[in-house]
């Protein structure tokens, strides 16, 4: 099950929506067991767009914080293109941060998606007490997906010239 690792490598954000989806398909069609597959494709569309717009989505969610951390690696390395030149511990820490990224931003893009089904669905299948209910879980998903993940954007755009002052500060 290649999928399934994919999915499990890419985050939580990753295993609560295909968690989310398959809930939700459960609820709507409980007896149709050929549908469960198709629970993945929410989770595979948002990994491929994280995937294809990684550096987009980080530029727009953490655009003033990578910008200036942007700047003070240019500042430090001058012309250099540091990461070919740096050891491969300094590389391994960069292309970490690069892999948190794309799952932070895998979080937010789920967080979001939860966040405008939820509502929906549960009017459908409850009236107005599954939308309010759908409404919570929106809530949750905004808060723990997406608005903290966000945050961590953030820091990680942040940190991201550590290693390169750590390289350069003794020199």
């Amino acid at each position: 099950m290649r999928i399934a690792t994919r999915i499990w490598d890419s985050g939580w954000g990753a295993i609560l929506l295909t968690t989310y989806t398959l809930l939700v398909l459960h609820l709507l069609a409980p007896s149709q067991l050929l549908l469960k597959p198709v629970a993945l494709l929410p989770t595979i569309l948002v990994m491929f767009i994280a995937d294809r717009y990684n550096y987009q989505l980080i530029h727009f969610f953490a655009g003033g914080e990578l910008q200036r951390s942007t700047e003070q690696v240019e500042r430090i390395t001058g012309e250099n293109d540091f990461y070919e030149s740096a050891s491969k511990e300094l590389q391994s820490r960069v292309d970490d941060l690069d892999r948190r990224a794309y799952q932070n931003n895998i979080s937010i893009l789920a967080g979001v998606l939860i966040a405008v089904t939820g509502p929906v669905i549960g009017f459908y299948l409850r009236d107005v007490i599954g939308g309010i209910v759908g409404l919570g879980i929106a809530g949750l998903a905004v808060q723990l997906l997406s608005r903290q993940s966000v945050r961590q954007l953030n820091t990680l755009a942040q940190n991201i010239s550590e290693p390169y002052t750590a390289k350069y500060e003794n020199q």
